[in-house]
């Protein structure tokens, strides 16, 4: 619809009369001052704002929307008029106010069907005073806004999606719900199972907890109880060891009293012995006139042979019947006057060697007398058989006492004994006696170090400055198994040489000690250390230390006695090999002499041939 020129003229010079910035726009409030001119009173600010709102395009009014503003304020003047006429009516206790609910039914009765409780809604929620009585100002507003079926659809259509937002978010919710409350079920059962579980496993740490209780409880009563029976069984053991070692000692004492017996019977045998050596003597001067009869009876057995070989070879060169008879006849005296001759030399070579007690002259006459099978009138082959056996049992017990090995030693002085030689090695046997008691000695040493408890010796090794009389004995002790003396200066090296178990342990090696490896200046000097006291001192301070002490100085007297029978040993074999060499001397020497006196030597012979027993019973008789 075309405006008049002139409506258009006025509107534009009002326009150009408020504008004054030319801007061109104008402002709700001086739109608010333009209706205020035409219209006594004009309407509310807001009712403008509203206005241009329903009107124009944006905030501000532009010239060409000036007129449809006018018309709206217009309306929203003579509805104001009549509204508040109205609330006027609903006003009765005359406060200018009504309630909520009478401001609600008055703008759903002007609004009818179109009614939006979402707008109504939100003007409550802003009021300023939310449930105080509602000012006329307060809804003139919504009064006068004009409802559409656009809007109302519009709003109908937001309802139905917050009416299906809040059905998503019921069922979103009431799903939440469901899986929290199964959630909480389950957290439930969690708990529960937790909660029973963990019950059980109370349970089970309190059986346990009883159980490592009564397991400690009875580990303590076996501890006790094993700490009773081993005590019990030290105790024992103790009581055992002091019986065995009693036993041991009244053995020990009385093999000592049975050896010294021995002694004192041996002693009687030795008078008995030189006695018998005078015998020798005498026997060895026989023996000398049994020599020249064996070299007579060996010339003779020579000649006949000689002179039998000369008349078998007469016989033979003669053709005379005659002097062959007689040749042979005179082979035939020869013959059997040259064996009589070697059984006479083989008889008078056995006594010699029983006589003079020839050791490499008897084995040889002793098989050559069985070989010839000649009768023991005399009894020389059971002299020289038992001649034999003395020398083997001598032979055994020089070596055992040589080896100074105690079994050896016990079994070589049984076979003397048992053989019945103990008049004879009278004087071996006391020297065996000897040895034997000192290895008896030996041997207690060493059981008393077997036996030495690891508490014993852990208590050597436990001091940290030891008494000097330990430091000393330890000293000793290890100077005689080999070690240099500076070792052992320092008793941590002494501590670690006591502590070492095994092939290198210190009871291990005391008892393989062979006294035959101890060095002889390290004898001398442990000796020397350990002189400048006794057993009862050491003892006084240290059992353990005393044990080693009596080993120390047994294997040092046992050393020394080592050492000194070596030298009589190899003195001895000297001596022998000078008797040795004098008597085959002389025996070459009667030997040269009874050849340069063939004539003398055969009258001797035939002597002996008259009366051939006459020496043997002279001697005899002697014996």
């Amino acid at each position: 619809m075309d405006i008049p020129k002139t409506k258009e003229s006025l509107i534009s010079r009002i326009f150009q009369q408020y504008d004054k910035n030319f801007i061109g726009e104008l402002t709700a409030e001086q739109m608010q001052q333009i209706h205020n001119n035409i219209r006594i009173g004009g309407i509310s600010l807001p009712q403008v704002c509203a206005s241009i709102e329903y009107s124009c395009i944006g905030p501000t009014v532009e010239e060409s929307e000036i007129f449809d503003l006018l018309q709206e304020m217009d309306r929203r003047y003579y509805l104001v008029q009549d509204f508040r006429w109205e609330f006027s009516m609903l006003d009765t206790e005359n406060s200018d106010t009504i309630s909520e609910e009478q401001a609600k039914w008055f703008v759903q009765s002007v609004h009818g069907k179109w009614f939006s409780k979402k707008k109504w809604e939100k003007f409550l929620r802003h009021r300023a005073v939310p449930k105080s009585g509602v000012r006329f100002s307060e809804i003139e507003v919504i009064l006068c806004n004009i409802p559409s079926k656009e809007d109302y659809l519009l709003e109908q259509g937001e309802d139905e999606r917050e009416r299906q937002e809040r059905a998503r978010k019921e069922a979103e919710f009431q799903r939440l719900l469901e899986e929290e409350r199964i959630r909480r079920k389950s957290m439930k059962d969690v708990a529960i199972q937790k909660a029973r579980e963990q019950e059980e496993m109370d349970e089970e740490e309190r059986r346990k907890r009883r159980l490592q209780d009564e397991k400690e409880r009875q580990q303590r009563l076996r501890e006790k109880e094993e700490e009773k029976n081993r005590q019990k069984k030290l105790d024992e053991e103790e009581e055992r060891g002091r019986r065995e070692a009693e036993i041991r000692a009244k053995k020990a004492n009385k093999e000592d009293e049975e050896v010294e017996k021995e002694n004192q019977r041996l002693e009687k045998l030795k008078r008995l012995r030189e006695e018998q050596e005078k015998q020798w003597k005498k026997d060895l001067q026989d023996a000398d006139e049994c020599e020249k009869i064996y070299e007579t009876a060996k010339a003779g057995e020579e000649n006949a042979n000689r002179e039998a070989d000369n008349a078998r070879d007469r016989a033979k060169r003669t053709a005379d019947d005659n002097e062959r008879r007689e040749a042979e006849e005179r082979e035939q005296r020869a013959r059997l006057n040259a064996k009589e001759n070697r059984n006479k030399k083989i008889r008078y070579n056995l006594k010699v060697a029983v006589k003079r007690r020839d050791r490499e002259r008897l084995p040889p006459a002793v098989d050559e007398f069985k070989k010839a099978k000649l009768p023991d009138d005399d009894m020389d082959l059971a002299k020289a058989e038992r001649l034999l056996r003395e020398f083997q049992a001598r032979d055994g017990l020089q070596k055992a006492m040589s080896q100074r090995e105690l079994k050896a030693l016990e079994k070589a002085i049984a076979y003397v004994k048992r053989s019945g030689f103990e008049m004879e090695l009278a004087h071996e046997l006391l020297e065996a006696n000897r040895i034997l008691l000192q290895l008896r000695r030996l041997e207690r040493i060493r059981a008393e170090i077997l036996e030495l408890k690891q508490s014993t010796v852990a208590e050597i090794r436990s001091y940290q400055k030891p008494p000097e009389i330990v430091h000393v004995v330890m000293t000793g002790t290890f100077l005689i198994l080999g070690h240099k003396e500076k070792e052992t200066k320092v008793w941590k090296t002494v501590q670690s040489l006591v502590g070492k178990t095994g092939k290198e342990g210190l009871k291990r090696r005391c008892l393989e000690c062979n006294p035959d490896n101890i060095k002889d200046e390290d004898a001398k000097r442990a000796k020397k250390l350990m002189s400048s006291f006794d057993l009862d001192d050491v003892r006084d301070v240290s059992a353990g230390a005393a044990t080693f002490y009596v080993w120390s100085m047994t294997m040092i007297e046992e050393k020394q006695i080592r050492i000194e029978a070596k030298k009589r040993e190899a003195e001895e074999k000297l001596k022998e090999q000078k008797e040795r060499e004098e008597k085959e001397e002389a025996i070459k020497k009667q030997r040269a002499e009874a050849a340069k006196t063939p004539i003398d030597t055969q009258k001797s012979l035939d002597n002996s041939e008259t009366n051939p027993t006459k020496t043997d019973e002279s001697n005899e008789t002697g014996n």
